[in-house]
């Protein structure tokens, strides 16, 4: 009787593991078990690489394979800070190609070769994450869930299009016109790490106002351009 009750005790045991919750993956999130914040991640990515330099291509392995908010996080934050000269091109270049991805519902991040190969000075990123680390630190703490109908596949294909509009603002050589999209995409970013509404639309709204600037300068500029060769000739 006692070798009876053993036997019928066990599937009941294993039927109650069985119904406990599975947390739904985020592809912002480099593990869905891992919880840290984003400021966390990218500071721990760039303390533990070695050497003089490290490579995109290490960057994003480092995140893992479900990691669009965080390289989109790290390559929009060189346009957010003061950064030596050109280096808008280096990080521009992987932002379009993720919001494409992103666009398309990709899952994880992929670069080609010859990108991944290119290599940026390792003193220059710590300083980067030195002088933004703090900003991000004091954005997460604000964050809180909030408005979850803005999250989602479909929520995820719109940053992946603001994504877009934003690399293409950063590759145009034009004063000031990466910084405030810039921003914009890491807000928006975060927001969808943290699942918070409220800064996601903030993130949207501040890129919007970028993204007109943008098209103003080019407007302006098209403008000057075509009456000085109708004046030359």
């Amino acid at each position: 009787m006692d070798a009876h009750l053993l036997r019928t005790e066990a599937p009941v045991d294993a039927k109650i593991d069985e119904t406990l919750p599975v947390r739904k993956q985020n592809p912002f999130q480099a593990d869905a078990g891992d919880h840290r914040s984003a400021s966390a991640v990218l500071r721990s990515v760039i303390d533990d690489a070695e050497g003089e330099s490290i490579s995109i291509g290490a960057i994003i392995d480092a995140f893992g394979e479900r990691a669009f908010g965080f390289v989109l996080i790290l390559f929009s934050l060189p346009n957010c800070v003061p950064a030596p000269p050109g280096i808008a091109g280096i990080v521009g270049t992987p932002v379009l190609i993720f919001g494409i991805q992103m666009l398309l519902g990709h899952k994880h991040p992929w670069l080609p070769g010859f990108i991944k190969r290119r290599t940026v000075s390792l003193s220059k990123f710590k300083r980067l994450i030195d002088l933004a680390e703090p900003k991000l630190q004091k954005l997460e703490s604000w964050c809180k869930p909030r408005l979850p109908a803005l999250f989602g596949p479909f929520g995820d294909r719109m940053v992946g299009l603001f994504a877009v509009l934003v690399a293409l603002c950063v590759l145009i050589p034009f004063p000031g016109t990466n910084f405030p999209p810039s921003i914009a995409l890491v807000i928006a970013s975060i927001a969808v790490m943290e699942e918070d509404g409220y800064l996601l639309l903030g993130g949207y709204l501040i890129g919007l106002a970028g993204i007109a600037y943008t098209i103003t300068v080019l407007g302006a500029s098209y403008h000057l351009i075509h009456a000085a060769i109708t004046s030359w000739f």
